[in-house]
């Protein structure tokens, strides 16, 4: 039998605990991260870093529980440009990880289950981060290609302050990020789920995504500083000119009054 999942994402932290209450009707097999039973072995899985994972994907029920999701957060927005999938395989001769692709011996055990869909969840919330960063580096590039061709660059201190805003902003979650990749305390006990988180966890290739975004973080870090000193720089020797302006007038018009008095 073939399980289709997929991961969604709301650009939002989640509280697992408002979110629970509106499953109040459905079992509640886990609590962090909350894995809700929908029956017809339909399940939910739900982070708190904003990422859900549907198991066995129904597009009309995802869209009722992403409603759900949706009233507990303060930013609701789900970016419907990011999505993740993967496919189960249930009842193959091994346990065994393909591109996209698993197989199971068996029924998944809760265990299982937790261990396919969150790293599927991180998968999709780097999805997200790769292309907010690609975004903002397309939005800077052309004051650094101007600087680079004329010799200046007409970019406001306040558009500076918001590309390092973000810097901000994109580092927590990208460090948030990084407590994800703990391993589960279950693989400690079985081999066999040891063996499936790594195998999934090389086939997302997380840290090497997740070093790319670093990367160009620090690219954008350091030219934003770049820019940053050479607009203030820029604005003191205006300032400067500005003030020596103001003194050779005052000297021009005590001359000129002198000379009529």
């Amino acid at each position: 039998m073939r399980v289709s999942l997929r991961a969604w994402y709301f650009s939002s932290t989640v509280d697992l605990k408002k979110v629970r209450e509106r499953f109040a009707e459905f079992a509640i097999l886990n609590a962090d991260p909350l894995v809700v039973d929908l029956g017809s072995s339909r399940r939910v899985i739900i982070t708190n870093f904003g990422a859900v994972v549907f198991w066995s994907f129904d597009e009309a029920l995802a869209r009722l529980v992403a409603g759900r999701v949706r009233e507990t957060l303060e930013d609701p927005t789900l970016v419907e440009e990011v999505e993740d999938r993967l496919q189960v395989d249930i009842g193959r001769e091994q346990q065994k990880v393909l591109f996209n692709e698993v197989w199971l011996p068996g029924e998944p055990t809760l265990d299982q289950v937790r261990v396919i869909a969150n790293l599927l969840a991180q998968s999709v919330a780097l999805e997200y981060l790769e292309r907010e960063v690609d975004a903002a580096l397309q939005r800077f590039l052309p004051y650094l290609r101007e600087l680079h061709e004329r010799g200046r660059v007409r970019i406001s201190s306040r558009k500076i302050l918001r590309v390092i805003g973000f810097l901000g902003q994109t580092r927590h979650a990208v460090l948030a990020n990084l407590t994800l990749f703990d391993k589960p305390d279950a693989t400690w006990e079985s081999e066999s789920l040891e063996q499936l988180y790594k195998s999934l966890f090389d086939m997302f290739d997380l840290p090497e995504r997740q070093e790319a975004i670093e990367r160009k973080l620090q690219f954008l870090a350091d030219s934003t500083s770049n820019l940053y000193d050479f607009l203030s720089s820029r604005n003191s020797l205006r300032l400067e000119w500005v003030v020596v302006i103001l003194i050779a007038l005052e000297l021009l018009a005590f001359v000129l009054y002198e000379m009529w008095r």
